[in-house]
């Protein structure tokens, strides 16, 4: 908990007590109530930098997070020994929020309620001119910049962006990309020309055919021979599928 006062308040009366004051406060003192958590503050601290950067370890914390209790400590907390924290889910992209950290006190657990402040951030992926519906995207449209984590879109992009990821609207220059901004295009398209392979026993046999829709490496789709029979097969590389039936 903290509690801020006008420190002209405060100035006045230090001073009237002759108190000899240099206020470089820029107006607010705020004074932080068991701001080291009777001793325990850098072990929380350490153990909830730990669960959270194991939790997103793509977040880049510039300093120790300011770690406070949301009420009163228990008068006996010096006997509590900290075994774990818990970070929610929607916590680990906020700058400040609230976590648990769960105590052993004797044969008992106890779980505490506390907050923290920090200054995080993540790499996004920002366009670098205008991008136009129906375009491939290459590293050349866009480039990564820090920002900070209460900055961040919603859905933006965070890790990396996919191959042959097609704009499916126009995206201004110096937006943050997310992922309703593309789609994801397939290896192998519709109606491209594949080999396909009928594997009886120790014979293979080759025929030729096209694809019936879009397909991945690995994925099992339909395919259609010359004679229009339609096959279902496995694409096992970008020029070969192996019939299943």
């Amino acid at each position: 908990m903290q509690y801020s006062i006008n420190s002209n308040v405060l100035v006045s009366a230090l001073t009237d007590r002759n108190v000899t004051v240099i206020d470089s406060s820029e107006g607010v003192v705020v004074f932080k109530r068991n701001c080291t958590l009777m001793g325990k503050v850098d072990a929380i601290e350490d153990a909830f930098l730990k669960k959270f950067q194991e939790a997103s370890p793509s977040v880049l914390i510039d300093e120790k997070p300011r770690i406070s209790t949301k009420s009163s400590l228990p008068a006996d907390f010096k006997r509590y020994q900290l075994v774990d924290v818990h970070i929610p889910e929607n916590t680990l992209k906020k700058n400040s929020g609230s976590f648990v950290a769960i105590f052993k006190v004797g044969n008992r657990e106890k779980k505490l309620y506390f907050s923290y402040e920090m200054n995080a951030k993540m790499l996004v992926f920002k366009a670098k001119r205008n991008l136009l519906n129906g375009k491939i995207l290459t590293n050349d449209d866009y480039e990564s910049i820090w920002m900070s984590l209460e900055g961040i879109p919603s859905r933006a992009v965070l890790n990396e962006i996919p191959q042959n990821a097609m704009t499916k609207t126009s995206i201004k220059e110096g937006q943050v990309i997310a992922d309703y901004h593309f789609d994801v295009r397939k290896t192998l398209s519709k109606k491209d020309s594949i080999r396909a392979l009928l594997k009886d026993g120790g014979l293979v046999i080759e025929v030729p055919a096209t694809l019936v829709e879009d397909a991945d490496i690995g994925d099992v789709v339909k395919i259609k021979t010359e004679q229009g029979k339609i096959l279902n097969a496995k694409i096992v590389s970008s020029k070969e599928a192996v019939i299943l039936e």
